[in-house]
């Protein structure tokens, strides 16, 4: 492929062009070129950034003087006061304490200083490439999404063979971004390889045993390495270190199941090869100098494993792989041996009385979403899970992706009409509504609704608006009543206050009502409609977790919200679900920390008590929750370190919970738990919305 100059970053070029260029179009050139990579945003910057000031002053955040009159206080900022009231300027006393000093070791200085210009003035000046890669990373850690997003599309307009990779790199990359360079990388990779870009990655380098008599596997490269990609994913959990694993070889077989297993973990036996005897002491060795890390200590590190490009040449397979998010040079190859050195038993196998010990949660497991998040909307619409919105590691997500267990595949859907984070989400009569939240800089009154389209419901809906909630909040929780068709919004944070509003949306006449108020003013609570009653489960109020719960009957026009059994722990961001039959509380954070535990209200009203059901693999704080089919599905969330992609389920309330695919419910199920089917002749309302009582009320 031939390269024009718009694909360069200004230092490639032929001998003779670059002998005859004048110091002007030298400087023209790099006058170009700042003009491009720089950004000048305006009046509304300065607008944005004091909205977002004003909202933490509300939220009485990180302001540093209080203003009292008529014994009324007020917190505020001291530079605002005196930069927009120059009475005060005289009158505000001298701070107490000289200003705080925050290190930032891992900055580079320059694009510091300039990333604080532009958020004073919302203009950004970048000289070269080198320095939008700089400042790149700069607003990537520090979350400055406007001068990220705008770095990220003007570098991606100057891709070139030398520099492609170094652009791969950068952190927090779209998925559209990510997506353009991978296509880049491999339509070019041959150019890539010849620039000496793979040099700068660290080499890992797999070798695969093969008897020369054999007539040799024809896996294709792509097919070799995403088989060094799947080992890498095992062997990661031990080493987690990208440059420890690339210290080495790694010799390797294929068992007769197919799958990769390193040489080091066969058991002797006569007539091994001295090489592989020797390979196998030096994996005992480093077994005894180390030590297996834990999980906690290998989940640095992005969530991306990928292979980005890959071209089989000279004997072997090369690639460039992402390992959690760090990219590295693959090279693969296979190692010709003779009969008697090749493991035996199958197709390259270990020997026939052999089995490898299965690590824990072996197997097919479910399919991820796309991107760690965590306060998302949720709720199950069309047989799949859709899961709407939230926040990644850096920005609210206007993403909407759905799981369907029968494919164990996630599949997008159109994205939202904005994006939102902090939001609550139901099903009612067949649409998924999507109410209020946070778009990163302001609390959102907006909803829009989902509805499917299309015979097969693949994706082919469409999202539109719904009339407004009463007041903007986030943080807010939302359950919906289909034998009435209405749909409650509960509490929520506005302007750092948690509320004790509810409103109810009556789909029928597209209009919104008060509701009675809770009891106590929560937000970041669950909610959810369970024996004909509203409930709300924990979540905090401007100050602390609450294990408090509530519930209104939905059949008594003149009840109000009355306390129900409290959670065994106090916690916030708490998920909720109505599963065989009983209301489920599951993960969540005790303030300090993301809970794995799950709690289960089987009983009959208020008299139930909570008791104990089996923990989540993994804490999960504002996690997706749901049921589908009878199984009980808990996606996404906050660990407490990173946001999670991965998914899991439970079959059985006595069982366990697991991130493997499976096909079979638990043939006999506790006699409190009514069976998915019992549980869904009781509904009063089927799949579609159309009434199936005559008890249906309408609001």
């Amino acid at each position: 492929m031939k390269h024009t100059e718009d694909y360069r970053n200004g230092d490639v070029g032929s001998g003779a062009s670059t002998a005859s260029r004048s110091d002007d179009s030298e400087g023209e050139e790099a006058s170009a070129l700042e003009q491009e990579l720089s950004l000048e945003e305006g009046p509304e910057a300065a607008a944005r950034v004091l909205l977002a000031l004003n909202a933490l002053r509300r939220a009485r955040q990180h302001y540093d003087v209080v203003l009292e009159a008529g014994g009324r206080e007020l917190p505020a900022h001291r530079a605002v006061l005196a930069a927009a009231a120059h009475a005060l300027l005289a009158l505000l006393p001298a701070p107490a304490e000289a200003p705080a000093l925050l290190r930032l070791p891992d900055l580079d200085p320059d694009a510091l200083a300039t990333l604080v210009d532009y958020m004073y003035t919302g203009t950004l000046r970048v000289p070269d490439v080198a320095a939008a890669r700089r400042l790149y990373c700069a607003a990537a850690r520090l979350r400055v999404e406007p001068a990220r997003a705008h770095l990220a599309d003007r570098l991606l307009r100057r891709l070139s063979p030398q520099d492609c990779l170094q652009l791969r790199a950068l952190p927090d990359l779209s998925a559209a971004h990510r997506a353009q360079l991978d296509a880049y990388i491999a339509h070019n990779f041959d150019e890539v390889c010849a620039a000496g870009a793979l040099a700068a990655l660290p080499l890992l380098r797999v070798e695969l045993l093969r008897e020369t008599s054999s007539d040799g596997c024809e896996e294709t490269p792509a097919a070799l390495a995403d088989a060094a990609l799947a080992w890498l994913k095992s062997r990661l959990a031990i080493y987690y270190d990208v440059e420890e694993l690339c210290s080495r070889v790694h010799l390797l077989y294929v068992d007769a199941g197919g799958a990769l297993r390193d040489c080091g973990e066969l058991p002797a036996a006569d007539g091994d090869a001295p090489e592989l005897e020797e390979y196998r002491r030096e994996a005992r060795e480093r077994e005894r100098a180390g030590r297996r890390r834990t999980a906690a200590e290998s989940s640095g590190g992005g969530d991306e494993w990928a292979v980005v490009a890959c071209r089989a040449g000279g004997g072997a397979t090369r690639a460039v792989v992402a390992l959690r998010g760090r990219l590295a040079a693959a090279r693969v190859a296979w190692r010709a041996t003779s009969a008697s050195d090749t493991p035996r038993g199958g197709k390259l196998g270990g020997p026939a009385d052999y089995s490898p010990p299965i690590p824990e949660e072996g197997g097919a497991r479910l399919a991820s979403m796309s991107v760690g998040r965590c306060a998302v909307g949720c709720a199950v619409v069309g047989g799949r899970l859709v899961v709407c919105g939230g926040y990644d590691r850096a920005r609210a997500l206007r993403a909407v992706e759905a799981f369907r267990p029968q494919t164990n595949a996630w599949r997008p859907l159109p994205d939202m009409r904005r994006a939102r984070a902090r939001l609550c989400a139901a099903r009612l009569r067949g649409r998924l509504y999507v109410l209020g939240g946070s778009d990163g800089y302001t609390e959102l009154d907006s909803v829009d609704v989902y509805e499917e389209g299309g015979e097969s419901g693949e994706g082919g809906g469409k999202w539109a608006s719904a009339a407004p909630l009463p007041v903007a909040r986030q943080y807010a929780a939302a359950a919906a009543d289909e034998t009435s068709g209405t749909l409650l919004v509960v509490g929520g944070a506005a302007g750092g206050r948690s509320l004790r509003r509810v409103h109810r949306y009556c789909a029928e006449r597209g209009e919104w009502s008060e509701a009675p108020p809770l009891a106590q003013g929560r937000s970041q609570g669950a909610a959810a409609v369970w024996g004909r009653a509203a409930w709300v489960l924990g979540g905090c109020d401007e100050w602390r977790c609450l294990a408090s719960t509530e519930r209104l009957p939905l059949d008594d026009a003149g009840a109000a919200w009355a306390a129900g059994p409290p959670l065994p722990t106090a916690r916030r961001s708490v998920g909720a679900a109505v599963w065989r039959g009983a209301l489920v509380a599951a993960g969540g954070s005790a303030g300090s920390a993301s809970l794995r535990q799950v709690d289960l209200l089987g009983g009959a009203g208020g008299a139930a008590a909570w008791r104990s059901g089996p923990p989540l693999r993994r804490p999960r704080a504002a996690p997706a929750l749901a049921e589908l089919g009878g199984v009980l599905y808990a996606a996404g969330g906050y660990s407490g370190k990173e946001f999670l992609a991965c998914v899991e389920r439970l079959t059985d309330p006595g069982g366990a919970w697991t991130q493997l695919v499976h096909d079979v419910l638990p043939a006999v199920l506790p006699a409190e738990y009514p069976s998915a089917d019992e549980t869904k002749q009781k509904k009063v309302e089927t799949e579609d919305g159309a009434a199936a009582s005559p008890q249906t009320t309408t609001c």
